[in-house]
């Protein structure tokens, strides 16, 4: 058995082609008005690609009849909210219709540089800021098929009275003067189809050159 010979492992000594280097991931914000529908579609996003991860946020606002602690938001206090901004724990925030929303740092680092991709429903100030601190982040704007389908689907959602609904559509027209500041913008007349144009972009930006640079120097290094 002292004499025996191993014969090498050659799959331990394959080099590594080009495509299987590492990469950071892609941060993607989705933002739209309120009642667009951002998370039913990255909800159906995930189902087409579960390894697409979701950035979940911090909120001040009450907690909806179905949401869930940690699925839908992380649910805090205005105290505790301001103690993780001081703490430099949130990466972007921002203070809608009287709620404060912002999205925890950490995860969304970790995640990036373990090359998974990561998509975000954050407000549109919000995703100003990513693109400032993220400048590879690639913008994503959902808008209603028109505006009286925005109205009405505020008004089914029933979660508040006529004033607060009138706040945010009135917010939805100052949102979506600011669309062009976004790399991308999907009419959300459609779910599925509004998932699958976020999935192609994705597709998309993962093959961008700035992404990927050096890969044909590694392909002739293979």
């Amino acid at each position: 058995m002292g004499g025996e010979s191993k014969t090498p492992d050659r799959a331990a000594h394959k080099p590594r082609s080009a495509s299987e280097h590492p990469r950071r991931g892609v941060v993607v914000a989705v933002s739209g008005p309120s009642g667009v529908g951002k998370g039913t579609v990255i909800a159906r996003l995930q189902e087409l690609a579960p390894s697409v991860l979701h950035s979940v946020s911090v909120t001040t606002r009450p907690m909806r009849a179905g949401e869930k602690e940690g699925v839908d938001y992380y649910f805090r206090t205005r105290e505790q909210f301001d103690a993780m901004l001081a703490r430099g724990e949130i990466l972007e925030h921002d203070e809608y219709c009287g709620n404060c929303y912002g999205t925890p740092k950490a995860p969304v680092v970790d995640a990036i540089g373990a090359g998974h991709d990561v998509v975000m429903d954050i407000t549109v100030p919000g995703s100003l800021t990513v693109f400032e601190r993220f400048p590879e982040a690639v913008g994503v704007f959902l808008l209603p098929p028109s505006f009286s389908e925005l109205r009405s689907r505020l008004r089914k959602r029933g979660t508040e009275d006529d004033k607060a609904m009138e706040a945010r559509l009135a917010k939805a027209v100052e949102e979506v003067g600011r669309t062009s500041r976004f790399a991308y913008a999907i009419v959300n007349d459609d779910v599925d189809r509004s998932a699958r144009a976020i999935l192609s972009i994705l597709e998309a930006e993962r093959c961008r050159y700035e992404r990927v640079a050096g890969i044909e120097q590694r392909v002739l290094d293979t």
